[in-house]
């Protein structure tokens, strides 16, 4: 039978996006092939080489003496005790393909729990080669082949690995790149939308208080306010306008209303502020034309008043003066 072995450094394994047989993808780094090399004791669990992925109890045509990493960063065993016509089928190119299986790290069999670790290294393509007296794997186990990851060439059982190529590495990185570009010009974007609205919030607010001293400067000069309450009347107006809406009854309808808005209609629809004491005729030489404002009701003060500013063409509070005089 010769003395026909299998050299040194055989390629079982390589990093990237690797789909096993059971289409399932996992992806390695050389971090993770360095740790599989690590990790591997073939006085704790030594690996067999097999034909096809046997159960527990098919023959090994050899050991993986040991593992490591090649300059291609490609995981690769040192084989020994390898059956001399099972090498020769191999040097023949029966076996053209390889099958890297392993323990997953949470596998109950696995040697060195939380690590990928090689279970054994299948050949693939031909029929086993009919050796007597070939070494059972001896496993203490009942495995029946369950649970472990393999992970066949291309071509071996029809599935496809993929390795990441200095391209795709490239390709990765643009990618990410770009997505980080977006991602910064969208928070930039929601940035200066977020000024913006409080930019216009603000203009807002100020327009609205302006138009509040307008108000209550109006409602002064048509004396249905005094000059302390129309100079706090802004600020209430301002703190009632971002209120909610109150609902009140009316001739059997419920309306709504914002509490500014309802305060400023109580105050249009006052009649002036009249203080009633001892009354003089307004200006000397000048009669009111309602005439003496002693014993008036508000109603007739207030409609002698609009009376004058008419005729006159005169703010309503100049009308009032002139058509009532006020002693105290």
């Amino acid at each position: 039978m010769g003395t026909q072995t299998l050299p040194p450094a055989i390629e079982i394994f390589k990093p990237g996006r690797q789909i096993d047989d059971s289409g399932i993808e996992h992806v390695f780094d050389a971090a993770s092939i360095a740790g599989m090399a690590a990790d591997y004791d073939p006085a704790l669990r030594e690996a067999p080489l097999t034909v096809g992925h046997p159960a527990s109890n098919l023959p090994a045509y050899g050991w993986v003496k040991g593992l490591s990493v090649n300059a291609a960063g490609r995981l690769v065993m040192d084989p020994h005790q390898v059956e001399p016509q099972f090498a020769e089928m191999v040097a023949a190119g029966r076996y053209k393909k390889r099958s890297a299986a392993f323990y997953p790290p949470q596998h109950p069999s696995n040697p060195k729990p939380g690590t990928w670790y090689l279970r054994h290294v299948a050949f693939l393509g031909a029929q086993p080669p009919a050796v007597a007296g070939l070494k059972d794997i001896q496993f203490s186990e009942s495995e029946a082949g369950e649970g472990f990851v393999c992970f066949s060439e291309a071509g071996g059982s029809g599935k496809t690995t993929q390795e990441l190529s200095m391209d795709e590495k490239e390709r990765l990185e643009a990618e990410a790149k770009a997505a980080k570009a977006a991602q910064a010009a969208a928070e930039a974007e929601a940035a200066a939308a977020k000024a913006q609205l409080a930019q216009f919030a603000e203009q807002q607010r100020q327009e609205r208080h302006a138009g509040f001293v307008q108000f209550a400067e109006a409602q002064l000069a048509a004396g249905k306010l005094k000059k302390p309450d129309a100079a706090a009347l802004p600020a209430v107006l301002t703190a009632l306008a971002d209120s909610q809406t109150v609902e009140f009854a009316e001739a059997g309808v419920t309306k709504k209303v914002n509490p500014a808005e309802w305060l400023k209609g109580f105050i249009a629809g006052v009649g002036p502020v009249v203080q009633f004491g001892e009354f003089a005729p307004g200006n000397a030489g000048e009669k009111p034309e309602a005439g003496s404002a002693k014993g008036k009701t508000d109603a007739e003060i207030d409609a002698a008043a609009k009376s004058y500013a008419k005729q006159h063409n005169v703010q309503y509070a100049e009308a009032l003066s002139a058509v009532v005089g006020f002693t105290s």
